[in-house]
């Protein structure tokens, strides 16, 4: 038997949550201390399946077709009874075997996206305690001009399209480019963070397939990389204990090989994360005497505000509007626009 099918058929004999979904999808499995337990029962639960080379979405323990329509009737349907900010605060959690093409993982991001949710959690199983079901979080970014992006990629291309075929070429079954949620996207001018802020200062990595990584021209793998990322910071946030300017944010921005799976991007993806929270550590030594985890509340936001962590995955048509056009003009939100 597969370790990763082994691992779930552990894990539902622990957790009467899980359903018999478990028993046939393997998760990543890595190793990490920076992983959240996962006690949101109420998030949305999202499971991919992926048999002979077919995706399907599994939503509240019925399998249908993959597409963004049956995912935004689940969630009307979970999120009736909520208004439009609490909905933006609700967590999306993802399941999905670790052999997913990674396509198909950028779909559903795209359509969380339009959705309007801003968290995602990975499901996944830590190698030290393989019977617990554990998740890698990543914030969904927003953006806003996706008709606009859409448009102009066609343009360039001097193409006849409409906008959502030129997205629906690059993420199929994709049938509509904004929800209530997106249509009236704003934001409380006293709660603005690094997220709401259009990206100006790029740094690509190239996930590429065999756990290699294309990183400033060097091919690496995944277990350099985290080192090098936080050289990365060190050198651009230079160990301030200030809170960063919007000018000075890093946003480092994932880009896909075709035959990358998923659980070779949540390993990159953990590579980053990991490479935050050890620069992190470094700056709460220094100014508070203490692990980053046993900060309070306050004191890891202080810290977290030093180097916000700044993780993008835009698809080809918006990182072209974004390079050619959003990003020119200094530092903005998006509701400056």
């Amino acid at each position: 038997m597969k370790k990763g099918i082994l691992l779930f058929l552990i894990t539902t004999l622990f957790n009467p949550h899980l359903t018999i979904f478990a028993q046939v999808v393997e998760l990543p499995v890595i190793s990490s201390q920076y992983l959240t337990q996962g006690n949101d029962y109420g998030a949305a639960r999202i499971q991919i399946e992926y048999q002979s080379k077919k995706p399907q979405l599994r939503l509240a323990n019925l399998s249908v077709a993959f597409s963004q329509q049956k995912l935004y009737e689940y969630l009307d349907q979970r999120y009736s009874k909520l208004d439009k900010n609490r909905i933006r605060q609700e967590n999306v959690k993802i399941e999905a075997p670790k052999h997913l093409p990674i396509h198909y993982l950028q779909d559903v991001y795209t359509w969380i996206q339009i959705y309007g949710c801003k968290n995602i959690h990975f499901a996944l199983y830590e190698e030290m305690q393989p019977e617990k079901l554990k998740y890698l979080p990543l914030d969904v970014l927003a953006y806003p001009p996706l008709e606009a992006a859409c448009n102009y990629h066609a343009q360039k291309l001097k193409s006849a399209q409409t906008a959502i075929a030129t997205l629906n070429a690059i993420h199929p079954a994709t049938s509509v480019m904004q929800t209530d949620l997106s249509k009236d996207w704003t934001l409380d001018p006293k709660d603005i963070r690094a997220i709401h802020y259009v990206p100006q200062k790029l740094l690509p990595i190239l996930i590429k397939e065999n756990n290699v990584v294309e990183y400033q021209g060097q091919h690496i793998n995944t277990m350099v990389l985290g080192s090098m990322i936080q050289n990365q910071l060190i050198e651009h946030y230079s160990n301030s204990h200030t809170k960063a300017s919007p000018e000075k944010y890093l946003w480092l921005s994932l880009q896909f090989d075709e035959n990358v799976r998923f659980q070779q991007y949540i390993e990159v993806l953990l590579a980053l994360q990991e490479a935050f929270h050890l620069y992190w550590e470094e700056l709460s030594y220094n100014k508070y005497q203490n692990a980053y985890l046993e900060l309070d509340v306050q004191q890891q936001w202080n810290i977290r505000q030093t180097a916000p962590k700044l993780i993008c995955q835009y698809d080809s048509v918006q990182m072209l509007y974004l390079k050619d056009i959003l990003s020119k003009g200094g530092a903005k939100t998006w509701s400056d626009l």
